[in-house]
């Protein structure tokens, strides 16, 4: 795409290298610093290079133009000196947006908003000192735009002014329906549905998941109630099977053993090992069983059952309880006993595991419909137990993600509405400056919405994304606009001027990066093609915005005039 853009195969290689410094030189410190990269900030390459390129582009644009009346060294010194101010704004903007992350509460979050301030830091220092150096130590280039791509931005001026009307209202209407598709936003998802089905890892889990019981762990750990809740019939219970204990641990033949005075109630029974709680435990352990979403369930009350079956049927009673446990050897007893239930039987653990390949699985119902019936149907204290798991960290991972992520993107627009104030000292482009960058995160997240599309770990950042263009854009196009309306005294011409020089290199950056990101949909990853799909379409929402919606405004509220 640049070597369309640019004709030199020097302008395609000098931002691709400035881009790879960059990233070098971040990852460098990332790994100085010893920040770890996360599930957050694994998409902080490719951010950095959506930056990077950015910031080269408009200086290449900027010099291949005043290159056509200059010779390059001046043309070198003149683009670097009209177009510092607006990149170094537009990338301290970026750049503290960035920041606004670290006001949050998750560790990832706060890391991925440092290192990402770092790097656009770092961009734009080599983008203004190591570029010039090499455009000019390259000196003989002559560049071409083969398909005339640069009248694009001329023919998008003049749709502009000549629909003015319709342009608003389908903005407006767009924007309503997306905002409804925000509402509708969702973090639900499934491991196996990152998979194409004819991948061997989904084909792996599938099998586990149909035929071993179940992929991520879901264990249950149910304290005994305090002394004031402990049934009447439970207590009667636990006092009948220590009898039963201690009657078989003695007989005649242990007067003549050497542990005559061993402690007889070493083996007595806790609130759980008896007839009475070992049920209630058995119909929790068959509640778990009956969920779909749940696979295998292992408990103290498997072995129960198969204590049953072995009896013909019959349920054990307290002394046989008692010989059930004395009998098994003390290798067996820490092996498989006591992983289910400790030694004073004061604590028991169920071992589920959810199945990820189950079409109705939603994990945050699940917890929520099992946390609500261990309550209301058997009676159990918030207290008393505990539900803890890969799937519980999995699914309080993404719920914090997508509270974390809503925050800060109001953090980051208030961030960005003080930046423009700051550059643009009014009011009025403050505002306007904002509308084209909630246009874009709003339509990009009320999208993934309508399409029920589920956030995760990679879509979850194209908001990022999505408004850190918006506001390189917005920044670069209304600083120019002011430029040529104050040395022209004339709308139209400024913004033809803005259209293009500005405007170009905007086209040029969004079609550049939204062709590369495209590439990403031949992943085998679903969430790696979900992130390629709408990062590209955030870099078009953000080219269109910036040079049709942003353009008019300016006009309709007479800014700078």
């Amino acid at each position: 795409m640049l070597y369309l853009f640019f004709g030199s195969l020097w302008y395609v290689l000098l931002p691709l290298l400035n881009a790879f410094l960059a990233t070098f030189i971040t990852a460098g410190f990332l790994g100085f610093m010893d920040w770890k990269i996360s599930v957050v900030s694994s998409n902080f390459i490719a951010l950095l290079l959506i930056l990077t390129i950015s910031l080269t582009v408009h200086l290449l644009v900027k010099i291949n133009e005043i290159k056509k009346e200059k010779n390059l060294r001046n043309a070198i010194v003149e683009g670097y000196g009209q177009m510092f101010a607006p990149c170094f704004f537009a990338a301290l903007t970026t750049a503290v947006a960035f920041l606004s992350l670290t006001f949050g509460e998750l560790k990832p979050v706060i890391e991925f908003g440092k290192m990402m301030a770092f790097g656009i830091s770092i961009a734009f220092i080599l983008t203004f000192t190591f570029l010039p150096c090499a455009i000019y130590l390259v000196s003989k280039i002559k560049t071409k735009d083969y398909l005339s791509l640069h009248k694009i931005t001329s023919w998008i001026l003049d749709f502009s002014n000549n629909n003015k009307i319709i342009i608003g209202s389908s903005f407006i209407t767009i924007f309503i329906i997306f905002s409804y598709g925000v509402s509708k936003l969702e973090v639900e998802n499934r491991f196996i549905d990152y998979f194409d089905k004819e991948t061997e890892i989904y084909q792996g889990m599938y099998e586990i998941d149909s035929k071993l019981g179940g992929t991520a762990t879901l264990d249950i750990i149910i304290s005994e109630p305090t002394e004031s809740d402990i049934p009447e019939k439970s207590k009667m219970q636990n006092i009948a099977t220590n009898v039963a204990v201690i009657a078989n641990d003695f007989s005649f033949d242990d007067l003549f053993e050497d542990d005559l005075f061993e402690d007889m109630t070493s083996d007595a029974s806790g609130y759980w090992w008896n007839t009475y709680s070992l049920k209630t435990l058995e119909d929790i352990h068959d509640y778990l069983d009956s969920i779909p979403e749940i696979g295998k369930v292992l408990s103290v009350a498997s072995g129960i059952k198969l204590a049953r079956e072995i009896n013909d049927g019959e349920n054990l009673n307290d002394l046989e309880l008692a010989l059930l446990r004395s009998v098994l050897p003390e290798d067996i007893r820490e092996t498989l006993l006591y992983s289910y239930i400790n030694k004073d039987d004061s604590v028991v653990r169920i071992s589920t595991r959810v199945n990820e390949s189950s079409a109705n699985l939603n994990r945050n119902e699940l917890l929520e419909k099992i946390n609500y019936d261990l309550q209301n149907e058997f009676n159990l204290k918030p207290d008393q137990y505990e539900i803890t798991g890969l799937a519980v960290l999995y699914n309080n991972m993404l719920q914090s993600l997508f509270q974390s992520q809503i925050g800060s993107l109001l953090i980051v627009f208030a961030v960005i509405s003080i930046m423009l104030l700051l550059i643009f000292k009014s009011f009025k482009v403050m505002v306007i400056g904002l509308i084209p960058n909630i246009f874009v995160a709003s339509s990009v997240m009320g999208l993934l919405g309508l399409l029920k599309i589920p956030l995760d770990i990679m879509t979850i950042t194209v908001a990022a994304i999505s408004v850190g263009m918006a506001v390189d854009n917005t920044i670069h196009y209304i600083y120019r606009y002011k430029k040529e309306f104050k040395k022209t005294n004339s709308v139209e011409q400024a913004l033809e001027n803005a259209h293009t020089t500005t405007g170009r290199a905007i086209f040029y950056t969004a079609t550049t990066i939204a062709a590369g990101f495209c590439i990403l949909s031949l992943s085998n990853f679903f969430p790696t093609v979900l992130f390629g799909l709408f990062t590209s379409l955030a870099m078009a929402l953000a080219f269109i915005t910036s040079l049709t919606v942003l353009p008019n405004l300016l006009v309709k509220y007479k800014v700078f005039q």
